[in-house]
């Protein structure tokens, strides 16, 4: 493998995707350190690293079938359209890597999978949480259910990414469940949800154009606009009304310096909407740092609290 296609690999391993994954994990086993639990680090890195396998697994399959779509894309971003590394043109490399790809992360998460149950720590929760985490990831891109061409997939990838996996990697510590996960888990998938429609919008022509039906392709731009918009409201509603359910106020407060950036989303929709011309890259970047600096937020304070 030449230099070339080793970056090839790596852009279509979407490596900015896989920092977000690492955060959330990050997250939940930070929660248990909070809560006083004793870390067990041999299972932490094999949890992280059946995470970020099941990911690319997700990532590669969701490569392998958006590429004739893709291909077209003109509006493409470090965060939408693909990684646009994929094809038969002269440069590219051929799809059939990203299936063997996924093959891969497949084996090896299997592998780290069988690891935990030696190790014992594995249990009913833990399966059932790696079963919908890795099956979330299948049928999102697979055929025939592929919910990322059915308009439900952001809304299931906000779920596995901002709750399944803080869940799993507390799991994994802990042998249970807790409130502070799925109280800290709310806003970051309302905020994913708000990424993943973001960042739709600049794959909305090329989408429509080739028959992706996409959320945003299904129920129109005006009504995306609008739930886009609430969501960041909703949001930040359910970080205020944590301050009545008992969450860490020393932890939730910094959450607020996200409330800019929101903000920030919310006017760059709305210059969108009456007619300037869109940054894409600057739209989605503001749609990433918004969910991401929550994320890392949490994690920063229940890691250090």
């Amino acid at each position: 493998m030449n230099k070339n296609t080793l970056i090839k690999f790596i852009k279509l391993s979407r490596p900015m995707f896989l920092i977000a994954g690492i955060g959330v994990y990050f997250l939940g086993t930070g929660i248990a350190n909070y809560l006083g639990y004793q870390m067990d680090w041999g299972v932490f890195v094999l949890g992280l690293l059946w995470a970020l396998f099941a990911q690319l697994a997700a990532l590669y399959l969701n490569e392998y079938f958006d590429e004739p779509v893709d291909r077209n894309n003109e509006n493409r971003t470090i965060f939408s359209g693909g990684s646009g590394v994929l094809g038969d043109d002269e440069g590219k490399i051929s799809r059939k890597v990203a299936l063997s790809g996924f093959v891969v992360a497949t084996s090896l998460a299997g592998g780290i999978t069988l690891s935990l149950l030696w190790l014992g720590a594995f249990n009913l929760g833990t399966g059932l949480l790696m079963v919908l985490i890795y099956g979330g990831g299948l049928v999102y891109s697979l055929p025939p259910i592929q919910l990322a061409r059915a308009g439900y997939g952001e809304f299931f990838a906000g779920i596995i990414g901002g709750y399944l996996v803080p869940m799993l990697s507390f799991n994994l510590q802990t042998g249970e469940a807790h409130r502070l996960v799925a109280m800290s888990s709310l806003p970051i998938v309302l905020f994913s949800v708000v990424f993943m429609l973001a960042a739709s919008f600049p794959d909305y022509a090329t989408d429509l154009k080739y028959g992706k039906r996409t959320f945003l392709v299904r129920a129109g731009w005006e009504y995306v606009v609008f739930l886009h918009n609430s969501l960041i409201l909703l949001g930040f509603l359910v970080l205020a009304l944590l301050l009545y359910l008992n969450f860490p106020r020393a932890i939730l407060y910094p959450a607020f310096l996200a409330f800019p950036l929101g903000l920030m989303q919310i006017w760059q929709m709305r210059q969108i909407v009456a007619g300037a011309k869109p940054s894409w890259k600057a739209f989605t970047w503001n749609a990433a740092a918004l969910v991401g600096s929550v994320i890392y937020i949490f994690t920063y304070f229940f890691w250090t609290r």
